[in-house]
């Protein structure tokens, strides 16, 4: 961005952060990271609990200046202050306009844009220019701004973001300073104005707030928290998980990886794909608050951040594996199968992988299916032969790997070659298959598939109780956890290491939900309905001794929407049927659960609610480089304006702990939690909330037709979400919550291939970064001036860290950068072929690995 304005004369040096529903903790870090050394906020602020100038000290101790704008029309109040009374002749933030034939408003009344605004084709540019009038409208500014004077500095904003700027501005303001003597009016931008105010409290002890805002509106007024982003039109926040996750956590580390050996790393591609992903993440765009229309372009430009990701990390994957010396290792009929791990930890356990082999030819030959017999023909042995229908899969030193194949289907597939058409096909047997594999943290490892003979068990003996992970009754069991699902879909799970017991997880809540994509409330008199009492249909699907699955299917009756005054929910009913899997794998300490539901209503929220019996009124939370606290209890709001928002945005976790034993939820995509204050402290998830339209030019309620025509908000349709429940002893850190849920959220990348000489051993971590409980990797990519390879750590504890990175590559240079990359700060000491990284507490630290 800074880049970007440079070229049009300059970026402003003052962090601006308008409608972004709260301010996270890192913010003072990330903007000082970037040479900005005051915020401004409005969004999560108000005058009682934030004062006009405070320091800003962010997790790590960053220390910034943070101007608070207004709760009274927080960005505009120029434009509804003295713009409104000047040019316009109407009381200030006063929204209606009288009806003038002199404006000549025009109207479309056609069936297709009659929901269009009015146009007013003539407008009058002028502006009341009496003396008196002038001196009324500053002085009325002036009582406005005046609580929030910096020294003797008054901010006024123009910064309407549906207006256009005013032709008259600078008159207007030359006629107010010479009506009076009292305030001198300057147009300015933003920086002179932090300038100026910083200036003023150079000396003074200014108050410190440490981490969020996250405050509500206390009184009436334009800034409020609008907490509710986080729920609406979940299917785009799905959307931008996924394509954030493709990009930032799979596809910049392989290519990074990749440019380390030697490949191209593919710049214009990437930049692509972040231009897609970040033309959705305009405000208004992101948090569901548009027309249908504008949601409507959103998934085609996350298609496009995906499929550019996932086409870049399928070459890098390709570079990589063409420098492997599979050849040394493995034998020439092997298959081999080299897993990529992008993330910056071990990851062991079961993993699908889809593998094809070649189909072996005997020539003519029939073979009966019942018996398995064929002809007898001299010089051939069946039992001697070869072949890809019976395999072992090896590691490197020839160990046996645990897998097992769950289908094989005989298939054609496309093969893409340059001397030939892309229409040419292999025939070959596919196979989908679980491995248990453990691959090095930002690396790799290969496996073999190796074809074999026939191997009988010429004298069959019992060997003992099968490992399966499903019992008959509707349980799943391994190392870690029991489940037993009861017979209203809801579970109960253990906790083998502790012992301990919940009960009843997992049931469905579903209330009304009235308001907009900003605000939640619910009609006048709501009723919630549950899952608890319904008779669940329980299917096992999947059980060997690698991984398991039952599938639970339940049918709620909810009403269909509610009245259009919002006082009830409505007496008609229809279906919502729900379908949850949960799997279990085989050395998992988490059980992930998918679920499936056809939502056909409207004007309500789903969330499904998990008891954790975890005595605490605390909660820890994922943030953007941060890991939060925060309470679960309700505030006493007395007759404020917002009230309290019981839900609250996460990342990819949030965590219950007494410190003694946790319960923590993972989850891919789904940002909106509420940890309920009853005994048991149920974790609620909202899964989906519609809301009726929002942001027409009609304000009263739609019609029938028109509420038909717009139904994004409503997310009618099938929807689709994923997450994980993760017992564990200890806090978040004992149990390693942010690692699983790295694990959790983020994809593998396997490729099939054969073996062939290289100069690349076949298992390698080419970074390793610790110490991992602490050391959180936020992104890895070439820079921008092809100078290096770009790491991003963050040190997610709250002491200092000495940090290390060791490569496989030699590296020429380590050093610290400013976040913006534009100042080394630090170079990094080696000692060996280690290096060693300073981290403060919460640090985000950006290191550029130069090769040698």
């Amino acid at each position: 961005g800074q880049r970007m304005a440079n070229r049009f004369g300059g970026a402003m040096t003052s962090g601006y952060t308008a409608t972004s529903y709260g301010q996270i903790s890192q913010l003072p870090q990330i903007y000082s990271g970037f040479g900005l050394q005051t915020a401004l906020s409005y969004r999560g602020t108000n005058k009682y609990q934030v004062p006009p100038i405070c320091q800003w000290e962010g997790a790590d101790g960053t220390r910034i200046h943070h101007i608070r704008c207004f709760d009274e029309v927080t960005r505009t109040n120029w434009f509804f202050f003295a713009h409104y009374e000047l040019v316009l002749g109407k009381s200030p933030r006063d929204l209606r306009l009288k009806y003038d034939r002199r404006n000549l408003p025009v109207h479309m009344a056609d069936e297709t844009l009659y929901e269009a605004a009015f146009q007013l084709l003539w407008e009058d540019y002028g502006f009341r220019d009496d003396p008196e009038a002038l001196r009324a409208a500053i002085r009325h500014l002036a009582q406005q701004a005046g609580p929030q004077a910096i020294g003797d500095h008054l901010l006024a904003l123009d910064m309407e973001d549906n207006a256009v700027p005013y032709v008259n501005l600078p008159k207007i303001l030359a006629a107010i300073n010479a009506a009076q003597s009292e305030y001198e009016c300057v147009l300015a931008p933003l920086d002179t104005f932090v300038a100026a105010a910083r200036n003023a409290v150079k000396g003074r002890t200014l108050p410190v707030h440490k981490g969020e805002f996250r405050y509500a509106a206390i009184e009436a007024g334009f800034n409020g928290l609008l907490g509710s982003t986080q729920s609406s039109r979940v299917r785009l926040k799905l959307l931008n998980h996924e394509a954030e996750t493709d990009l930032i956590a799979v596809a910049e580390p392989l290519c990074a990886m990749a440019a380390m050996r030697g490949a191209a790393y593919p710049h214009s591609l990437l930049d692509r794909a972040w231009l897609a992903l970040l033309k959705n993440h305009a405000h208004d765009s992101i948090c569901g608050a548009a027309i249908d229309e504008a949601h409507e372009d959103m998934p085609s430009r996350f298609r496009a951040t995906r499929m550019l990701a996932r086409e870049t990390s399928r070459k890098a994957c390709e570079h990589l594996w063409s420098t492997l010396d599979t050849a040394k290792q493995f034998q020439d009929d092997d298959l081999t199968i080299t897993f990529f791990n992008p993330t910056p930890v071990r990851r062991r356990g079961v993993v699908p992988a889809i593998i094809d082999t070649p189909i072996t030819d005997f020539g003519d030959l029939y073979i009966e299916p019942c018996s398995g017999a064929g002809p007898i023909i001299e010089g051939i042995d069946v039992d001697e032969l070869v072949t890809y229908n019976f395999f072992d899969i090896l590691d490197e030193k020839g160990r046996p790997v645990s897998h097992h194949v769950l289908e094989k289907e005989n298939l054609t597939v496309e093969a893409e070659r340059k001397l030939d058409s892309n229409a040419v096909v292999y025939t070959l047997v596919r196979h989908r298959m679980l491995m248990d594999v453990d691959v090095p943290p930002l690396g790799y490892r290969t496996y073999a598939l190796r074809p074999r003979k026939r191997r009988y068990a010429t004298d069959p003996k019992p060997g003992g109780d099968r490992p399966l992970l499903a019992t008959p009754a509707g349980g799943l069991e391994n190392e870690y956890l029991r489940v037993q699902i009861n017979p209203n879909g809801t579970f109960d799970l253990t906790d083998k290491k502790t012992r301990r017991t919940i009960a009843g997880m997992h049931y469905f809540a579903d209330n009304g939900a009235l308001k907009n994509a900003h605000q939640y409330c619910t009609p006048l008199r709501d009723v919630v309905v549950t899952s608890l009492g319904s008779a669940a249909t329980i299917t096992l699907v999947e059980d060997n001794t690698l991984r398991a699955t039952w599938r639970i299917d339940l049918t709620m009756r909810i009403p269909a929407s509610s009245d259009l005054p919002g006082r009830d929910r409505s007496p008609h009913t229809l279906e919502l049927p729900i379908t949850s899997w949960l799997t279990l794998r085989r050395g998992s300490p988490r059980l992930e659960i998918r679920t499936r539901f056809d939502n056909a209503a409207r004007d309500h929220r789903l969330r499904v609610m998990l008891p954790t019996d975890v005595c605490t009124d605390r909660v820890q939370v994922e943030a953007p480089f941060d890991v939060v606290t925060r309470n679960i209890q309700w505030d006493v709001i007395g007759d404020n304006h917002e009230g309290h928002y019981p839900f609250q945005p996460m990342q990819s976790f949030i965590d219950l702990t007494d410190d003694r034993q946790g319960v923590a939820l993972l989850t891919k995509g789904l940002r909106e939690y509420e940890v309920v204050d009853d005994p048991r402290r149920t974790i609620a998830l909202t899964l989906m909330r519609s809301h009726r339209a929002y942001m027409l030019a009609k304000k009263e309620p739609l019609t029938p037709d028109e509420y038909e025509r717009n139904p994004g908000q409503h997310s009618i349709g099938m929807h689709e979400m994923e997450y994980a429940i993760l017992p564990h002893t200890g806090d978040w850190r004992r149990g390693e919550v942010l690692q699983q849920a790295r694990d959790f959220t983020t994809p593998w990348r396997i490729l099939q291939g054969v073996p062939k000489p290289g100069e690349q051993p076949v298992t390698q971590s080419m970074l390793t970064v610790g110490p991992t409980e602490h050391v959180q990797l936020a992104a890895f990519y070439e820079s921008a001036d092809r100078d290096g390879c770009i790491l991003r750590l963050w040190n997610s504890s709250d002491r200092s860290v000495q940090a290390t990175l060791e490569a496989a590559v030699r590296l020429a240079s380590v050093e610290k950068l400013r976040l913006d990359e534009t100042e080394v700060i630090d170079k990094l000491r080696r000692n060996g072929k280690r290096w060693t990284i300073p981290l403060r507490k919460k640090e985000i630290a950006t290191l550029r690995l130069r090769p040698a």
